[in-house]
Parts: structure tokens; C-alpha cells; sequence
């Protein structure tokens, strides 16, 4: 009878597809003093995936077996002269725990969209159970707080975020958009502002992130970073359907007492009424829409 062979890592013997394997590295170290001093070692274990010809993120596995913590890259020297595949403990281990990780993650998602708020906080919390910095679980857990008004909880989960870079990754656009609407709808202004300027400070200048500066300073009546923000936004896209009409917007307000009163908003300071209307000359304005939606798609709206 033949055995039955056990399938390798992608990429670890054929080159011709990305690489993907769990690792090890032995540390050693000194146990005690003097004539009782002993050497151990300690295992580590680390999953390698390619990212190009000659670069491999890797991150640090946890005693349940899933990948955790920020990704440090190698090049395929490094990473095969100084790490030890580990190809059993990546079929038998750390493959079932990623997946069954990623099952618990659908879960709750699916609750979510189908407004069972306890049940998706339940599968994000066994989640984080298994990885504490999962940043979709920590998105998750931030979303179900704020959709119930638990704005205690929903800043704990705030503060957590704006302290992790890989939550401003493009991986997590979608959920970067959705937590960031949440906060502005919450009337968070003022964390609003520090979720922003932080992903303006781990990014390169977006047209998006400076669209959802200006319309939460419009929800603070602040006029003039408004504008500010508006412009910033249409330097960089004169096609940006959202500040265009953000921007019509404060012009509908400069030149309309009662649209004021009717949206409990300040008078616009001449300057910056006249400002904006350049401004609105200069872009490709063509629809006139009264009210920003509230995203469009792209990187982060």
C-alpha cells in the first residue's frame, strides 16, 4: 500500500508560487551561576509569507498557534540561512488554527450585518481570545459598541486602534471607513479628528482622509478647517465628488440665513465664503448635491 504524502508549504519546494510556511529559531540561553549554570534553549516560531521575489513578512507565532504582532521582513538569504522550516507543525497546527481563527472572525461579521450585536460580540471576544491584537476583531468589537451607543466601551476600543499601525493598513480600508463613520455619527468629533490625523501620519497624503477631516470640523461648525481640509482634498483630486459638494454645501450655507437656522449652523465668515466659491470655480464642479454622502469608495472615504 503507498503512504500517503504529506503536502508540503506553497513556495517551499516550487519557487514558481509564493511562499508560505511556519518557521523556528532556537535561542539559547544561560540558566543559574557558577558551577550550576546550564544552557537551554528556547523555540520560536515564526510564519514566513513572500510578499516579492526577494521579501518575506514575518510574524511571531503564539502558543495557540495563530500569527501575531506586526510583520518584520527578510530577504529568502536571511530567511533560509537563519530560520528552520517547519512544515508538520504548518499542516497540523497553525493551517487549522488560521482557519478556524478566520471562521470564529465570519461569524461574528455575519452577526453584525444581520443586527445580532451579542452574538458578533461574542465571536469577535473568542477571537481576540485566540489573538488579542486581531485588528478585524478589535474593528469588529469597536463597531457593535458604537451601533449600541456603549460610548465607554467604543473609546476603549478607539484607543487601542490609534495605537496600532497595522489598523490603518489597506487590508482593513473597508473597516478603517465604517469605524470612522461610526465615530463622526456618534458625534465623537474630537476622536474623529485623532483617528484621521493619525492615519494621515502612517499614509501618504489621501484626498479621502482629508475629505473626512473636513466634513467632521462641518459637524463641529468649524468653517474654517472645513475649508481648509476641502481644499486640501480637491488639490490632490479636483474630481472629488464629496468635497465638491462639501464645499457647495458651506457656499448653500454662506448665502442662505434660512438653511442656517434650519441645520443649526454658525454664519460663514465673508473670507471663507469667498474662498470657497473660488475654490468651487476652480474644480470640476457639475452635479450640485446638497449633502455630502457619506463615502464614495477608494482608498479610505
Amino acid at each position: 500500500m503507498r503512504s500517503q504524502v504529506k503536502p508540503g508549504c506553497p513556495g517551499l519546494e516550487n519557487t514558481n508560487e509564493p511562499l508560505k510556511c511556519v518557521f523556528s529559531t532556537v535561542t539559547t540561553f544561560k540558566v543559574g551561576t557558577g558551577t550550576t549554570a546550564k544552557k537551554q534553549q528556547s523555540k520560536n516560531l515564526w510564519f514566513a509569507k513572500q510578499c516579492d521575489e526577494d521579501s518575506y513578512a514575518i510574524r511571531k507565532i503564539n502558543p495557540q498557534f495563530v500569527p501575531v504582532g506586526d510583520e518584520t521582513y527578510v530577504d529568502r538569504e536571511t530567511l533560509l540561512s537563519e530560520y528552520t522550516p517547519e512544515v508538520e507543525i504548518h499542516n497540523q497546527q497553525v493551517q487549522p488554527a488560521m482557519a478556524a481563527l478566520n471562521k470564529t472572525l465570519a461569524k461574528g461579521d455575519k452577526h453584525r450585518e444581520d443586527n445580532k450585536p451579542l452574538s458578533a460580540e461574542m465571536e469577535y471576544t473568542r477571537a481576540l481570545d485566540v489573538d488579542e491584537t486581531n485588528v478585524r476583531a478589535i474593528f469588529g468589537l469597536g463597531l457593535v459598541y458604537l451601533e449600541r451607543n456603549d460610548r465607554e466601551k467604543g473609546l476603549a476600543v478607539f484607543d487601542q486602534l490609534v495605537a496600532m499601525e497595522a489598523a490603518f493598513d489597506e487590508d482593513h480600508k473597508h473597516l478603517f471607513n465604517e469605524f470612522g463613520i461610526a465615530l463622526r455619527k456618534n458625534q465623537l468629533y474630537e476622536e474623529s479628528i485623532r483617528y484621521y490625523t493619525r492615519a494621515s501620519e502612517l499614509t501618504e497624503d489621501d484626498e479621502n482622509l482629508f475629505y473626512n477631516l473636513a466634513r467632521v470640523f462641518y459637524e463641529k461648525n468649524d468653517w474654517e478647517h472645513c475649508f481648509l481640509f476641502v481644499e486640501k482634498a480637491l488639490k490632490l483630486d479636483p474630481d472629488h465628488t464629496a468635497a465638491i459638494s462639501l464645499g457647495q454645501v458651506m457656499s448653500i450655507m454662506a448665502d442662505d440665513p434660512k438653511k442656517r437656522e434650519k441645520h443649526g449652523k454658525p454664519e460663514v465668515p465673508t473670507e471663507i465664503a469667498e474662498q470657497v466659491k473660488t475654490l468651487l470655480k476652480k474644480s470640476n464642479s457639475s452635479a450640485m448635491m446638497e449633502f455630502p454622502t457619506e463615502g464614495l469608495g477608494g482608498k479610505r472615504v
